[in-house]
């Protein structure tokens, strides 16, 4: 069986495709609101980490818009959201909750982060795994 094939046997149906478009327009437009204000207003002393994380979130909302268009083709972008969150949960906040030190500023992001519940929701987890771990990888040379 060839890559292609195996791409082709995992056609989405069409409330699939929407359940995509649904967790990309939350990430485009929760990510836009929060991202967008705050670099067109920012001021000529912002730098560093801070400045690094929101402009990264703010090409990541751009791409989710993307992803409104291209749903299956920009699956990864869904991926690594789900990633990352995960690993965060996982190495930050269920360790500061478990030891009882969790703060507001812990709260807040776990809170945020729980979201994930909805991308781990809309992934197609059958064609993830039939195109990205299935599938003979593309040649090196």
């Amino acid at each position: 069986m060839t890559t292609d094939t195996l791409v082709k046997d995992a056609d989405l149906t069409l409330p699939r495709l929407y359940a995509l478009r649904f967790g990309y327009s939350l990430l485009a437009f929760g990510l836009a609101f929060e991202t967008w204000p705050v670099i067109v207003a920012h001021d000529s002393s912002w730098r560093g980490t801070e400045s690094l994380v929101y402009c990264i979130l703010a090409g990541l909302s751009l791409m989710a818009f993307v992803g409104l268009r291209h749903p299956v083709a920009m699956l990864p972008l869904l991926l690594f959201e789900s990633a990352w969150k995960l690993i965060w949960l996982g190495a930050v906040a269920l360790p500061a909750w478990l030891s009882g030190s969790m703060d507001d500023e812990t709260w807040g992001y776990t809170a945020s982060c729980l979201l994930v519940v909805i991308f781990l929701a809309v992934v197609p987890w059958p064609y993830a795994f039939r195109r990205y771990l299935h599938t003979p990888a593309e040649r090196w040379r």
